[in-house]
């Protein structure tokens, strides 16, 4: 299998070096998939920074859609559909602790899939407070640290994104001083999450400081671009009035992470009359294609953009379908394939495969 590993890699930079292998798809199906993608690929875009055989970027899911007591079958959810990896929130850290993180990482390895991002969710980087998250952001990069083999504990599970979001208010100003030192605070932890081999997103969030385009713009702008990548969700762009594309194009060099996610057209027009507005809404986003986000040039930025990063399937703040969450990840699935980001056909022979693993951890 490292075999395969390594042919991927050599002509898709995107694909990671897992540290075990947490591979999507057989060489048959790769090789399938590649030959199947030329229609789609050339209505991506043709002027690119990115090589038609590097496309797509690996395709993750998060697990944010399903509630804290359906983790486990979240996870067989996402291997079974196909998916390469996953998106955890911080609450995994704190029920994982200990023996319980070597466990949960042989479930990742049994499922095959790559832990590509965790949330640090009890960081408050507010710009008005310079409060020190350090120890905190140093507990999140342990448990997700990946060293390639230079972590003789074997501790970690051996992903590769810690996301962040600043703690601001939209409504409030802050000083050229305040946003300064939040972007020194941002750096610091980026140059933390690399000791763990690691990188640190940023992710521009709706009801934060960075939900405008003006608002993550001066956090970017504060922070060393080399420790603080840029996480694009491209329904919390469009929401703060951001053009999701414009973002990733001004950025790519920056984009380490993109969150898909469709835009209520409902939530869309609630916003143009005022964000406040929108905020009062229950649900703000939808499945792919179910919105007003124009993915089309969404892609299009993207094959722009150097890379590597991967493309979640982030999907909170919904209206959940009569089939639950399981439901709308099959929904985005579909999606995805009819974008030329996944194959189009299912993934039988996988779920098969993952069904015979559902004992393991």
């Amino acid at each position: 299998m490292e075999g395969f590993d390594a042919d991927i890699r050599a002509v898709n930079p995107y694909y990671p070096r897992m540290p075990f292998n947490s591979l999507a798809v057989s060489r048959r199906d790769f090789l399938k998939r590649a030959a199947a993608l030329g229609p789609a690929m050339a209505l991506a875009g043709r002027s690119s920074a990115v090589p038609a055989s590097a496309w797509p970027p690996p395709v993750g899911y998060a697990t944010i859609s399903w509630p804290e007591a359906e983790f486990d079958q979240a996870l067989e959810t996402i291997a079974s559909l196909g998916f390469a990896g996953v998106q955890m929130l911080g609450w995994v850290r704190d029920a994982n602790l200990g023996a319980k993180a070597a466990a949960l990482k042989q479930r990742l390895e049994a499922l095959k899939l790559f832990p590509a991002a965790l949330s640090c969710s009890r960081l408050k980087l507010d710009p008005a407070r310079a409060d020190d998250a350090t120890a905190e952001f140093r507990a999140y990069a342990a448990f997700l640290q990946n060293l390639d083999g230079q972590n003789p504990g074997g501790q970690g599970l051996g992903g590769r994104v810690l996301q962040v979001m600043d703690g601001g208010r939209p409504e409030l100003s802050y000083s050229a001083d305040q946003v300064a030192s939040l972007g020194a605070r941002m750096t610091a932890l980026g140059r933390v999450a690399r000791e763990y081999g690691l990188t640190l997103g940023y992710h521009p969030h709706f009801g934060t400081f960075g939900e405008t385009r003006e608002g993550l713009g001066r956090v970017l702008a504060a922070a060393d671009p080399g420790a603080v990548k840029l996480i694009a969700d491209v329904a919390h762009l469009q929401l703060g009035g951001s053009d999701p594309a414009e973002v990733i194009r001004t950025y790519r060099d920056r984009v380490v992470l993109v969150h898909f996610k469709d835009l209520r057209r409902d939530a869309a027009e609630a916003a143009r009359q005022g964000r406040d507005e929108a905020r009062r809404m229950k649900y703000h986003f939808a499945e792919l294609g179910r919105g007003v986000v124009d993915f089309p040039g969404v892609i299009r930025a993207l094959r722009e953009a150097p890379g590597p990063y991967w493309i979640i399937v982030e999907l909170d703040a919904y209206e959940p379908p009569a089939g639950g969450a399981g439901e709308s990840a099959r929904l985005n699935r579909e999606a995805l394939g009819r974008m030329g980001l996944m194959s189009p056909a299912s993934p039988v022979s996988r779920m098969s495969r993952i069904s015979k693993t559902s004992a393991v951890g």
